[in-house]
């Protein structure tokens, strides 16, 4: 008979410990949405734009003070990143109107490639706002790529993202794959969209291994660059991906991170979601005043963004748990 700790029982327990392992790393979950937390849309995907920095106030044109008297090239990237400071902070409809005047003013300088950065932002201000809010990219502004430049790549995998918050995963994921062999040489950051937005999909579509796979290549790839908005974004990704499998410590940690991360770009919806997960797998692990504290910090960043249904969502989280 062995002896605790002697070598049978030492081997014995590896084998059922890579046994287990083999179990989780290769099971698929059927139904993953019912596994995880509500997360309102666009929940984890993330639409092709401008990664957001962090804007100057007087780096930006809003759309009280309007476009300055100033050379083009210098009034376009001013109009670009006031849209990207009104995603920034949830003001979407903000965002869509600024894409509209860099649209214009692109046209006007004969500035293919500043059309397709507006295309591109407008998109993401689409896809991120709340479903009631209804709000279209704007008319016309594709008209501006034409079919063979590089940006349609990013219209692409915006598209792809639409058809997935239809609910039509499987068809976004061929969608992915497309806008991947669509992508401009060198568009790392695009690249790097894929992947986690694949993760997202493939959540949804019932293949939880994949989805883990997918998300720590992106975050893999986020590190190489050293880009640290990149990473924070990777990091929720991956925080999905192990609620998805029951690993909330994993989770924790990734989420953790990322929300402060997403405090120093000044992103508030993805600081309401970090913050809000942080509440349920508090909740989850009987810690209920932890969760008020995290649901309490997501309500403060989604009360001044007029975020409704984050705010009723949170409030009822915060009273009733």
């Amino acid at each position: 008979m062995n002896r605790p700790g002697a070598p049978g029982r030492t081997r014995r327990g590896a084998a059922i410990n890579r046994r287990r392992a083999f179990v989780e790393d290769h099971a698929v979950t059927a139904l993953p949405a019912d596994t995880l937390p509500e997360l309102l849309s666009p929940r984890g995907y993330v639409p092709a734009a401008e990664p957001l920095e962090i804007v100057r106030p007087d780096a930006a044109i809003d759309l009280r003070t309007g476009a300055p008297d100033a050379p083009p090239a210098d009034t376009l990237a001013r109009l670009l990143a006031g849209a990207t400071a009104a995603r920034a902070r949830m003001a979407y409809a903000d965002a869509a109107a600024l894409c509209a005047q860099g649209a214009a003013a692109a046209r006007e300088a004969g500035a293919p490639d500043w059309a397709a950065c507006f295309a591109d932002e407008a998109d993401a201000a689409a896809l991120l706002a709340p479903p009631e809010d209804a709000l279209e990219t704007i008319p016309g502004l594709r008209d501006d790529v034409s079919a063979d430049h590089p940006a349609r790549g990013r219209r692409r995998l915006n598209a792809a993202i639409a058809t997935a918050l239809r609910g039509d995963a499987p068809a976004a994921l061929a969608e992915l794959d497309a806008a991947e062999r669509a992508l401009e040489v060198g568009d790392a950051y695009g690249r790097f969209l894929v992947l986690l937005n694949r993760s997202q999909a493939l959540l949804e579509a019932g293949d939880v291994r994949a989805a883990g796979t997918a998300a720590a290549d992106a975050l893999r790839m986020a590190r190489r660059e050293k880009q640290d908005y990149w990473t924070a974004q990777a990091g929720l990704g991956s925080a999905l991906a192990h609620l998805a499998r029951g690993r909330r410590n994993e989770a924790r940690g990734h989420l953790g991170e990322a929300a402060r991360a997403f405090a120093r770009h000044g992103d508030a919806l993805r600081q309401v979601q970090c913050n809000y997960l942080l509440g349920e797998v508090a909740y989850i692990g009987e810690d209920p005043i932890r969760a008020g504290t995290h649901y309490r910090d997501a309500l403060a960043v989604a009360r001044p963004a007029a975020a409704q249904g984050w705010i009723e969502l949170l409030t009822l989280r915060f009273e009733h748990r």
